[in-house]
């Protein structure tokens, strides 16, 4: 197999959240090496609070739909069912920490009920 199509669903925050994930706007193709076991998604980040993890305005991210993850690892995570971001998942007790790589944002952090994960990053497109 050459090629894998995957949907887009929109655009991820990564940075001040934007309105949780839209519905597919359209597909792309990804090299199937990209894709694990799983259902696979693609969003287009806005904003630059993952930058150290070089994760840039305007990429296009791989998520592997999962809901559960560990820390450390970078997730979309839906914020009180309303808003969805791009972060790295930590735990802070029995909160979670949403963490940012980048020191202009800080971290936030929220009471287990409030915070459901998505998907995990598993790959990422950037065009120059």
């Amino acid at each position: 197999v050459s090629a894998v199509s995957i949907p887009v669903m929109g655009r991820i925050a990564a940075g001040v959240p934007i309105d949780a994930i839209q519905h597919q706007t359209h597909s792309i193709s990804v090299p199937p090496d990209m894709i694990m076991d799983g259902e696979h998604y693609a969003l287009e980040v806005k904003g630059d609070s993952m930058i150290e993890a070089g994760i840039f305005d305007g990429d296009t991210v791989i998520i592997r739909n999962a809901n559960t993850a560990s820390p450390g690892e970078i997730i979309v995570a839906l914020v009180d069912e309303e808003e969805a971001t791009l972060k790295r998942f930590r735990r802070k007790g029995a909160s979670i920490a949403l963490e940012a790589a980048n020191p202009a944002y800080e971290t936030r952090i929220f009471g287990p009920d409030r915070v459901k994960v998505q998907g995990k990053l598993v790959g990422l497109i950037r065009r120059y």
